[in-house]
């Protein structure tokens, strides 16, 4: 629809002199602000080109724009966005600038990369979208540029922008009424009307008084297009209403108010004169033409006017006077070229001379119009016409479904991760069950074991009491690896109780989770169990023992390992006798030679030397095997290391043996250590009191 609602100021001599001021003092103030946002300056600038863009130029208007920014120095943020959105606005008011015009929209859509600055700067995003909008319908790439007149909107809801919402209303309404489609325009600037109402008071001039009072006069005029002019006076007379009650408001823009007041009357003229009331309409058409010189004055506003007054003249056949108003409207600035050749011209001007007896220029007119009008209504058949109205519904639908698909995604990766989750779930439960079981089965046969190494003969007591002490340190493993089960077994029945809080299992579910809770139950009636089991085995019984034999007593019981890796044993001893625990000490050296052994290579040799050194006695275990790397030296004497290594045959490792010869040996008031041999290898030492 035609729009005459942005007019300029007439420029006289005083407002010049203002202008130059306000240029000057806007060039030297920015010099000494470093602010990073230039609001208060730039908005200075943008007021005073706008207002007088036509008069000294639009391309003089868009140069001393950019070089008064220039002066700024660093732009921050929002000066760019205010910067791109006025150049937009100067650069679209020239035909010859519309490329321009387009980099500029880009320009300023590419100042909101994130999500965080379109709900930074809200209004100045939707803008941009709108501009970009108005861009792409140019170009009659008419889906993506309601998509982006639906994507401002729907993100201005979004954040809560009602008042903001209104202008994209009003946007589709204007192009359903240039696409003739009358009742749609006047539902979209009804929802505009009810947008604006919503919002209460903004201080903005475009918001609360053109975008207002131009809804109800464009609801009069789509009615007037359909041919109700009663209904059209009836919102015109509202709109003339509007501007009377609020011009108060707004004292800065009395030019712009008076020009929308001429509007109101030439449009109320048009609706009487569809109705007949020849005079009414000439004289409100005249009120129209005798305007303030203080105006901008449109030269379409005039055109139009004329042109009613010369229908009007035509209808009530003051042919004369009709022929004067059609003179005058080929000498109107930018018409002269076009009028003569307009078909609406040729009809007005055939009836003049119909009405003055020329009939023969009459036919000769009427025939040319009505050839202008036969290739007009080719040219509108030929252009893509378009449903505004399913055009939105489809963008909507798109959007809708874009949304949908995100939701599906979500939800299907909420899915996927708690499969995973159940999977992993079950996997634990599995494993601590199956250890579980293995536990009770190990220690089953530990049990047996013992009843039969109770019932052999005295000849091997020793092995008997090494098989016990064996025993003892399993159970103490038991117990760590029991006492650490606690807390995931005591975590997966918390889960199983908590897994259906707040809803009802299935029958299969419940099945499941009385399994889980049954199981854990199991597993950790049997971890007491094994915590409860096992007495003080911390007490040393010390006996007067000869020391030199509890050594030959574990030289013998493992020479069968030595002779089958084809190692030899070196054995030298000062008889010694040491008050120890027989069985622990014997357990001790076992577990040195029998290191010793695992980790010589086969051929090896290994030398033992029992020595008395006043009140002490040592006991060296020599070995050129592997030896121990830098970085295992410090952790073979902790309980949980990982110096858990093979033997030289393949021999499993524990890597908890000689931490318990060290609690033995300190339990002693002796010490144990090792040093690397001379060659290959390494050295063990034990020292105990005599």
């Amino acid at each position: 629809m035609r729009n005459y609602f942005y007019q300029l100021t007439h420029l006289n001599e005083g407002s010049i002199i203002f202008f130059s001021f306000v240029l000057i003092w806007g060039f030297t103030g920015c010099q000494k602000s470093r602010e990073i946002d230039h609001k208060n300056q730039m908005s200075v600038w943008i007021d005073s080109l706008d207002r007088n863009s036509r008069k000294i130029g639009i391309k003089t208007a868009i140069q001393s724009f950019d070089s008064l920014t220039s002066t700024l120095g660093n732009l921050g943020l929002g000066d760019r966005m205010r910067y791109y959105k006025f150049m937009k606005v100067l650069s679209h008011r020239d035909s010859t600038l519309s490329e321009e015009a387009l980099s500029y929209t880009d320009s300023l859509l590419q100042l909101f990369p994130t999500d965080r600055i379109r709900e930074q700067y809200p209004i100045e995003y939707s803008k941009a979208l709108l501009l970009k909008g108005d861009d792409l319908l140019k170009q009659k790439r008419f889906y993506q540029a309601y998509h982006n007149y639906y994507h401002g909107k729907s993100f201005l809801s979004a954040v809560g922008q009602t008042c903001e919402c209104a202008r994209y209303s009003s946007r589709i309404a204007n192009i359903s009424y240039q696409e003739e489609n009358y009742y749609q325009a006047i539902e979209y600037w009804k929802h505009e009307m009810k947008e604006l109402a919503e919002c209460g008071k903004s201080g903005s001039f475009q918001l609360e008084f053109i975008e207002m009072q131009g809804a109800l006069r464009n609801i009069g005029m789509s009615y007037l297009s359909l041919n109700k002019p009663d209904t059209a006076l009836n919102y015109l007379q509202q709109a003339k209403a509007f501007i009377n009650n609020h011009a108060a408001e707004f004292p800065k823009e009395k030019n712009f108010i008076k020009f929308a007041q001429i509007v109101i009357l030439k449009n109320q003229a048009e609706a009487y004169a569809l109705k007949g009331e020849w005079r009414t309409a000439e004289r409100l058409v005249k009120s129209c033409l005798q305007h303030d010189d203080e105006i901008d004055w449109s030269i379409d506003v005039e055109r139009e006017s004329r042109e009613l007054l010369a229908k009007i003249y035509i209808e009530t056949k003051q042919f004369n006077e009709a022929d004067a108003q059609l003179k005058i409207l080929k000498t109107l600035p930018g018409a002269s070229d076009q009028a003569a050749n307009t078909s609406a011209y040729q009809k007005m001007q055939a009836s003049v001379l119909f009405g003055q007896g020329r009939f023969e220029d009459a036919g000769r007119l009427l025939i040319a119009s009505m050839e202008a009008d036969r290739a007009a209504k080719f040219a509108k058949n030929a252009e893509n016409r378009i449903d505004v109205g399913q055009l939105l519904q489809q963008v909507r639908r798109q959007h809708e479904i874009e949304m949908e698909n995100e939701k599906d995604a979500r939800e299907k990766l909420f899915l996927y991760f708690t499969i995973i989750l159940s999977i992993t779930l079950g996997t634990i439960a599995y494993l601590i069950w199956r250890n579980a079981r293995k536990s009770i089965v190990n220690l089953r046969a530990v049990t047996e074991l013992n009843k039969v190494i109770t019932q052999s003969n005295i000849v091997l007591q020793d092995t008997v009491n090494a098989l016990e002490q064996a025993e003892m340190e399993n159970e103490h493993v038991l117990k760590i690896v029991a006492h650490d089960l606690r807390n995931p077994i005591a975590s997966i029945i918390s889960a199983s109780h908590m897994l259906f809080w707040d809803e009802e299992p299935s029958e299969e579910q419940g099945v499941l989770i009385s399994g889980i809770q049954l199981s854990a139950g199991k597993a950790n009636t049997l971890i007491s169990q094994i915590l409860e089991s096992t007495s003080d085995r911390e007490r040393i019984v010390k006996h007067e023992v000869a020391l030199q034999e509890i050594v030959q007593s574990c030289i013998d019981m493992l020479s069968h390992k030595a002779n089958d890796k084809q190692q030899k044993i070196h054995y030298h001893y000062d008889p010694v006798i040491v008050p120890v625990d027989r069985e622990k000490i014997w357990r001790v050296f076992c577990n040195l030679l029998s290191n010793a052994i695992k980790f010589s290579q086969s051929g090896g040799t290994i030398r033992i030397t029992l020595q008395r050194q006043s009140d002490m006695v040592l006991l060296s275990l020599e070995d050129n095997g592997i030896g121990i790397p830098e970085n295992l030296k410090d952790q073979i004497f902790l309980p949980l290391n990982s110096a858990k290594r093979s033997g030289t045959a393949g021999e499993q490792s524990y890597g908890i043996g000689l931490s318990i010869c060290k609690q033995i040996v300190e339990s002693h008031g002796g010490n144990i250590w090792f040093e690397p041999a001379k060659d290959a290898g390494t050295v063990f030492f034990v020292e105990l009191p005599v």
